[in-house]
Protein backbone atom coordinates (compact mmCIF):
# COMPACT_ATOMS: atom_id res chain seq x y z
CA UNK A 1 0.00 0.00 0.00
CA UNK A 2 2.87 2.40 -0.65
CA UNK A 3 1.45 4.09 -3.72
CA UNK A 4 -1.51 5.79 -1.98
CA UNK A 5 0.93 7.43 0.41
CA UNK A 6 3.06 8.56 -2.49
CA UNK A 7 -0.04 9.96 -4.13
CA UNK A 8 -1.01 11.93 -1.03
CA UNK A 9 2.50 13.34 -0.58
CA UNK A 10 2.85 14.27 -4.23
CA UNK A 11 -0.52 15.99 -4.34
CA UNK A 12 0.26 17.99 -1.23
CA UNK A 13 3.86 18.86 -1.97
CA UNK A 14 3.29 19.99 -5.52
CA UNK A 15 5.44 17.53 -7.43
CA UNK A 16 2.76 17.33 -10.08
CA UNK A 17 2.22 21.08 -10.64
CA UNK A 18 2.32 22.06 -14.30
CA UNK A 19 1.29 24.99 -16.45
CA UNK A 20 -1.79 24.76 -18.66
CA UNK A 21 -4.83 22.62 -17.96
CA UNK A 22 -3.28 20.10 -15.63
CA UNK A 23 -3.36 19.16 -11.99
CA UNK A 24 -1.89 21.44 -9.32
CA UNK A 25 -0.64 21.60 -5.79
CA UNK A 26 1.04 23.98 -3.42
CA UNK A 27 0.82 27.73 -3.52
CA UNK A 28 3.29 29.03 -6.10
CA UNK A 29 2.70 26.06 -8.43
CA UNK A 30 -0.99 26.55 -8.98
CA UNK A 31 -2.14 25.25 -12.39
CA UNK A 32 -3.54 27.76 -14.84
CA UNK A 33 -6.45 27.72 -17.28
CA UNK A 34 -5.66 27.93 -20.97
CA UNK A 35 -7.35 30.32 -23.42
CA UNK A 36 -10.92 29.34 -24.35
CA UNK A 37 -11.04 26.90 -21.45
CA UNK A 38 -14.35 25.33 -20.38
CA UNK A 39 -12.77 24.24 -17.09
CA UNK A 40 -12.64 25.55 -13.54
CA UNK A 41 -9.68 25.91 -11.24
CA UNK A 42 -10.87 24.49 -7.92
CA UNK A 43 -9.23 24.67 -4.50
CA UNK A 44 -9.96 21.21 -3.15
CA UNK A 45 -11.25 20.95 0.41
CA UNK A 46 -12.45 17.33 0.57
CA UNK A 47 -12.02 14.11 -1.39
CA UNK A 48 -13.99 10.91 -0.80
CA UNK A 49 -12.49 7.56 -1.73
CA UNK A 50 -14.09 4.92 -3.95
CA UNK A 51 -13.31 1.27 -4.72
CA UNK A 52 -12.41 2.40 -8.24
CA UNK A 53 -9.52 4.40 -6.75
CA UNK A 54 -8.05 1.18 -5.39
CA UNK A 55 -8.57 -0.63 -8.70
CA UNK A 56 -6.64 2.09 -10.54
CA UNK A 57 -3.82 2.06 -7.99
CA UNK A 58 -3.45 -1.70 -8.25
CA UNK A 59 -3.80 -2.02 -12.01
CA UNK A 60 -1.96 1.04 -13.39
CA UNK A 61 1.72 1.42 -12.38
CA UNK A 62 2.94 4.98 -11.74
CA UNK A 63 5.79 4.67 -14.26
CA UNK A 64 3.45 4.68 -17.28
CA UNK A 65 4.20 7.72 -19.51
CA UNK A 66 0.67 9.10 -19.04
CA UNK A 67 0.94 8.77 -15.25
CA UNK A 68 4.02 10.79 -14.38
CA UNK A 69 3.70 11.93 -10.73
CA UNK A 70 0.15 10.51 -10.65
CA UNK A 71 -2.52 11.85 -8.33
CA UNK A 72 -5.39 9.65 -7.13
CA UNK A 73 -8.98 10.57 -6.42
CA UNK A 74 -12.21 10.93 -8.39
CA UNK A 75 -14.57 12.72 -6.01
CA UNK A 76 -14.02 16.32 -4.98
CA UNK A 77 -15.54 19.24 -3.15
CA UNK A 78 -13.99 22.65 -3.05
CA UNK A 79 -14.12 26.32 -3.93
CA UNK A 80 -13.91 27.83 -7.41
CA UNK A 81 -10.75 29.92 -7.77
CA UNK A 82 -11.01 30.75 -11.49
CA UNK A 83 -13.56 30.21 -14.25
CA UNK A 84 -12.48 29.44 -17.81
CA UNK A 85 -13.40 32.09 -20.35
CA UNK A 86 -15.42 29.58 -22.39
CA UNK A 87 -17.53 28.24 -19.49
CA UNK A 88 -21.18 28.84 -20.47
CA UNK A 89 -22.58 31.78 -18.53
CA UNK A 90 -25.88 29.96 -17.97
CA UNK A 91 -24.05 27.57 -15.62
CA UNK A 92 -23.81 30.48 -13.17
CA UNK A 93 -20.36 29.49 -11.88
CA UNK A 94 -18.28 32.18 -10.22
CA UNK A 95 -15.15 32.40 -8.07
CA UNK A 96 -15.82 31.46 -4.43
CA UNK A 97 -18.71 29.14 -5.35
CA UNK A 98 -18.70 25.82 -3.52
CA UNK A 99 -18.71 22.97 -6.05
CA UNK A 100 -18.54 19.19 -5.99
CA UNK A 101 -18.63 16.21 -8.33
CA UNK A 102 -16.35 13.54 -9.75
CA UNK A 103 -13.56 13.50 -12.31
CA UNK A 104 -13.87 11.28 -15.36
CA UNK A 105 -12.28 7.85 -15.08
CA UNK A 106 -9.88 8.50 -17.95
CA UNK A 107 -8.52 11.65 -16.32
CA UNK A 108 -7.86 9.77 -13.08
CA UNK A 109 -6.33 6.86 -15.00
CA UNK A 110 -3.88 9.38 -16.49
CA UNK A 111 -3.01 10.48 -12.96
CA UNK A 112 -4.93 13.77 -13.03
CA UNK A 113 -6.92 13.05 -9.88
CA UNK A 114 -8.36 15.25 -7.16
CA UNK A 115 -6.28 14.36 -4.09
CA UNK A 116 -4.43 17.67 -4.40
CA UNK A 117 -4.72 21.22 -3.11
CA UNK A 118 -5.83 22.48 -6.53
CA UNK A 119 -7.33 20.74 -9.56
CA UNK A 120 -8.54 21.77 -12.98
CA UNK A 121 -12.03 20.33 -13.44
CA UNK A 122 -14.23 20.36 -16.53
CA UNK A 123 -17.19 22.61 -15.73
CA UNK A 124 -19.69 20.11 -17.14
CA UNK A 125 -18.79 17.68 -14.32
CA UNK A 126 -19.66 19.92 -11.36
CA UNK A 127 -22.65 20.71 -9.22
CA UNK A 128 -22.95 23.49 -6.68
CA UNK A 129 -22.80 22.37 -3.07
CA UNK A 130 -26.36 22.47 -1.66
CA UNK A 131 -26.87 25.55 0.49
CA UNK A 132 -27.58 23.56 3.65
CA UNK A 133 -24.56 21.24 3.28
CA UNK A 134 -20.80 21.52 3.64
CA UNK A 135 -18.20 20.20 1.21
CA UNK A 136 -17.59 17.30 3.59
CA UNK A 137 -21.25 16.29 3.30
CA UNK A 138 -21.49 16.84 -0.43
CA UNK A 139 -18.30 15.16 -1.67
CA UNK A 140 -19.63 11.59 -1.50
CA UNK A 141 -23.29 12.21 -2.26
CA UNK A 142 -22.50 14.26 -5.38
CA UNK A 143 -19.46 12.12 -6.18
CA UNK A 144 -19.27 8.63 -7.65
CA UNK A 145 -21.32 6.91 -4.93
CA UNK A 146 -24.21 9.37 -4.97
CA UNK A 147 -24.23 9.60 -8.75
CA UNK A 148 -24.34 5.80 -8.97
CA UNK A 149 -27.26 5.69 -6.54
CA UNK A 150 -29.17 8.31 -8.53
CA UNK A 151 -28.57 6.50 -11.82
CA UNK A 152 -29.64 3.14 -10.32
CA UNK A 153 -32.81 4.74 -9.00
CA UNK A 154 -33.51 6.09 -12.49
CA UNK A 155 -33.30 2.53 -13.84
CA UNK A 156 -35.86 1.36 -11.31
CA UNK A 157 -38.17 4.29 -12.10
CA UNK A 158 -38.00 3.84 -15.88
CA UNK A 159 -41.53 3.52 -17.20
CA UNK A 160 -43.34 3.65 -13.87
CA UNK A 161 -41.81 5.78 -11.15
CA UNK A 162 -40.81 4.56 -7.70
CA UNK A 163 -44.03 5.00 -5.74
CA UNK A 164 -45.33 1.76 -4.27
CA UNK A 165 -42.51 -0.46 -5.49
CA UNK A 166 -40.71 -2.94 -3.24
CA UNK A 167 -36.93 -2.67 -3.52
CA UNK A 168 -34.13 -4.72 -1.95
CA UNK A 169 -30.80 -2.93 -1.42
CA UNK A 170 -27.89 -5.30 -0.80
CA UNK A 171 -24.93 -3.57 0.86
CA UNK A 172 -27.10 -0.83 2.33
CA UNK A 173 -24.49 0.61 4.68
CA UNK A 174 -21.87 1.37 2.00
CA UNK A 175 -21.32 4.59 0.11
CA UNK A 176 -23.79 3.77 -2.68
CA UNK A 177 -26.22 1.76 -0.59
CA UNK A 178 -26.64 4.41 2.10
CA UNK A 179 -27.72 6.94 -0.55
CA UNK A 180 -29.88 4.40 -2.41
CA UNK A 181 -31.92 3.60 0.68
CA UNK A 182 -32.69 7.30 1.17
CA UNK A 183 -33.50 7.90 -2.50
CA UNK A 184 -35.81 4.92 -2.88
CA UNK A 185 -37.64 5.68 0.36
CA UNK A 186 -37.84 9.38 -0.42
CA UNK A 187 -39.41 8.63 -3.81
CA UNK A 188 -42.06 6.36 -2.31
CA UNK A 189 -40.68 2.81 -2.44
CA UNK A 190 -40.80 0.20 0.30
CA UNK A 191 -37.15 -0.59 0.98
CA UNK A 192 -35.65 -3.72 2.49
CA UNK A 193 -31.97 -3.21 3.30
CA UNK A 194 -29.32 -5.91 3.70
CA UNK A 195 -25.99 -5.50 5.49
CA UNK A 196 -24.31 -6.74 8.65
CA UNK A 197 -26.18 -6.16 11.90
CA UNK A 198 -23.41 -3.88 13.12
CA UNK A 199 -24.04 -1.35 10.39
CA UNK A 200 -27.63 -0.14 10.56
CA UNK A 201 -31.01 -0.70 12.07
CA UNK A 202 -33.60 -0.90 9.28
CA UNK A 203 -32.41 -4.11 7.78
CA UNK A 204 -31.87 -7.78 7.31
CA UNK A 205 -28.63 -8.95 8.91
CA UNK A 206 -27.08 -11.31 6.35
CA UNK A 207 -24.95 -12.89 9.07
CA UNK A 208 -27.99 -13.82 11.13
CA UNK A 209 -29.83 -15.26 8.12
CA UNK A 210 -27.45 -17.63 6.36
CA UNK A 211 -28.04 -18.50 3.60
CA UNK A 212 -29.58 -15.12 2.88
CA UNK A 213 -31.19 -16.31 -0.35
CA UNK A 214 -33.23 -18.99 1.44
CA UNK A 215 -34.41 -16.49 4.02
CA UNK A 216 -35.51 -14.06 1.29
CA UNK A 217 -37.40 -16.82 -0.51
CA UNK A 218 -39.14 -17.87 2.70
CA UNK A 219 -40.21 -14.33 3.60
CA UNK A 220 -40.77 -12.64 0.24
CA UNK A 221 -41.92 -15.37 -2.17
CA UNK A 222 -45.52 -14.19 -1.71
CA UNK A 223 -44.66 -10.51 -2.13
CA UNK A 224 -41.62 -10.43 -4.40
CA UNK A 225 -39.46 -7.40 -5.13
CA UNK A 226 -39.82 -5.11 -8.12
CA UNK A 227 -36.06 -4.50 -8.09
CA UNK A 228 -32.92 -5.76 -6.39
CA UNK A 229 -30.05 -3.27 -6.25
CA UNK A 230 -26.84 -5.16 -5.49
CA UNK A 231 -23.99 -2.98 -4.23
CA UNK A 232 -21.91 -5.98 -3.17
CA UNK A 233 -21.77 -8.23 -6.22
CA UNK A 234 -23.47 -11.39 -4.96
CA UNK A 235 -23.85 -14.07 -7.62
CA UNK A 236 -26.02 -16.30 -5.37
CA UNK A 237 -28.40 -13.39 -4.78
CA UNK A 238 -29.03 -13.21 -8.52
CA UNK A 239 -28.97 -16.96 -9.19
CA UNK A 240 -31.74 -17.55 -6.62
CA UNK A 241 -33.69 -14.39 -7.43
CA UNK A 242 -36.70 -16.15 -9.04
CA UNK A 243 -37.67 -17.04 -5.47
CA UNK A 244 -38.12 -13.37 -4.46
CA UNK A 245 -37.91 -11.13 -7.59
CA UNK A 246 -40.90 -10.57 -9.85
CA UNK A 247 -40.66 -12.11 -13.34
CA UNK A 248 -40.49 -8.62 -14.83
CA UNK A 249 -38.34 -7.30 -11.97
CA UNK A 250 -34.90 -5.77 -12.37
CA UNK A 251 -31.66 -7.03 -10.86
CA UNK A 252 -28.99 -4.31 -11.03
CA UNK A 253 -25.41 -5.01 -9.96
CA UNK A 254 -22.63 -2.42 -9.68
CA UNK A 255 -19.72 -4.70 -8.70
CA UNK A 256 -17.88 -6.41 -11.54
CA UNK A 257 -15.50 -8.51 -9.43
CA UNK A 258 -11.95 -9.46 -10.38
CA UNK A 259 -12.89 -9.76 -14.08
CA UNK A 260 -14.21 -6.15 -14.03
CA UNK A 261 -17.65 -7.41 -14.99
CA UNK A 262 -16.78 -9.60 -17.99
CA UNK A 263 -17.65 -12.92 -16.31
CA UNK A 264 -20.88 -11.72 -14.61
CA UNK A 265 -22.01 -10.11 -17.87
CA UNK A 266 -21.46 -13.27 -19.93
CA UNK A 267 -22.88 -15.61 -17.30
CA UNK A 268 -25.93 -13.57 -16.34
CA UNK A 269 -26.72 -11.40 -19.33
CA UNK A 270 -25.87 -13.61 -22.31
CA UNK A 271 -26.46 -17.18 -21.13
CA UNK A 272 -29.98 -18.36 -22.09
CA UNK A 273 -32.24 -20.09 -19.59
CA UNK A 274 -32.05 -23.29 -21.63
CA UNK A 275 -28.35 -23.47 -20.78
CA UNK A 276 -28.77 -22.77 -17.08
CA UNK A 277 -29.29 -19.02 -17.14
CA UNK A 278 -31.45 -17.33 -14.52
CA UNK A 279 -34.89 -16.24 -15.83
CA UNK A 280 -34.64 -12.69 -14.52
CA UNK A 281 -33.41 -9.43 -16.01
CA UNK A 282 -29.77 -8.65 -15.17
CA UNK A 283 -27.95 -5.37 -15.58
CA UNK A 284 -24.31 -4.66 -14.74
CA UNK A 285 -24.21 -0.94 -14.07
CA UNK A 286 -21.01 1.01 -14.78
CA UNK A 287 -21.14 4.74 -14.11
CA UNK A 288 -19.61 7.52 -16.18
CA UNK A 289 -19.18 10.68 -14.11
CA UNK A 290 -21.78 13.27 -15.03
CA UNK A 291 -22.39 16.80 -13.86
CA UNK A 292 -26.06 16.35 -14.75
CA UNK A 293 -26.33 13.41 -12.38
CA UNK A 294 -24.40 15.28 -9.67
CA UNK A 295 -26.80 18.20 -10.03
CA UNK A 296 -29.77 15.83 -9.81
CA UNK A 297 -28.37 14.43 -6.56
CA UNK A 298 -27.97 18.01 -5.28
CA UNK A 299 -31.58 18.78 -6.20
CA UNK A 300 -32.74 15.71 -4.26
CA UNK A 301 -30.86 17.07 -1.25
CA UNK A 302 -32.67 20.38 -1.63
CA UNK A 303 -36.01 18.52 -1.87
CA UNK A 304 -35.29 16.50 1.28
CA UNK A 305 -35.21 13.18 -0.57
CA UNK A 306 -31.57 12.69 0.42
CA UNK A 307 -31.39 13.77 4.04
CA UNK A 308 -27.85 13.03 5.14
CA UNK A 309 -24.38 12.04 4.04
CA UNK A 310 -23.29 8.85 5.77
CA UNK A 311 -19.61 9.31 6.65
CA UNK A 312 -17.52 6.49 8.07
CA UNK A 313 -14.39 8.46 8.91
CA UNK A 314 -12.33 11.50 8.02
CA UNK A 315 -8.56 11.58 7.48
CA UNK A 316 -6.05 14.35 6.83
CA UNK A 317 -3.80 14.41 3.76
CA UNK A 318 -0.96 13.15 5.93
CA UNK A 319 -3.14 10.13 6.76
CA UNK A 320 -3.90 9.26 3.13
CA UNK A 321 -2.29 5.82 3.47
CA UNK A 322 -4.52 5.02 6.43
CA UNK A 323 -7.57 6.17 4.47
CA UNK A 324 -6.77 3.84 1.58
CA UNK A 325 -6.06 0.99 3.98
CA UNK A 326 -9.48 1.51 5.58
CA UNK A 327 -11.06 1.53 2.12
CA UNK A 328 -9.32 -1.75 1.27
CA UNK A 329 -10.98 -3.53 4.20
CA UNK A 330 -14.37 -3.16 2.49
CA UNK A 331 -15.96 -2.48 5.88
CA UNK A 332 -16.60 1.24 5.75
CA UNK A 333 -20.05 2.38 6.87
CA UNK A 334 -20.66 5.14 4.35
CA UNK A 335 -17.88 7.24 2.84
CA UNK A 336 -14.24 7.66 3.77
CA UNK A 337 -13.26 11.32 3.50
CA UNK A 338 -9.84 12.95 3.12
CA UNK A 339 -9.72 16.57 4.23
CA UNK A 340 -7.30 18.54 2.06
CA UNK A 341 -5.58 21.38 3.88
CA UNK A 342 -4.68 24.38 1.73
CA UNK A 343 -2.19 27.09 2.69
Amino acid sequence: MSEPGQQGQQSQQGQQGQQGQHRGSRVGRIPSLSHNSTSLLVRITHVSLNPADLVLLKSLPPWLPVRRAPVSGMDFAGEVVAVGDAVPSEMGLRPADGVCGAMGLWEVAKGCGTLAEFAVVESSLVAKVPASWTGKDAVGVMGVAGQTAVAMARCVMAGGGMQGKRVLVNGASGGVGSVLVQVCRGLGAEVVAVCSGANAGLLIDYRAHNPLEQYLADVFSGRPFDAILDCVGSQPLYAHSPGYLKPDGKFINIVGGWSQGVIPFVRNKLRPCSLGGTPRSYELFLLSSSGKTAREAASWVDQGIIKQAVIDSEFTMEQAVEAFEKLATGRAKGKIIVKVESS
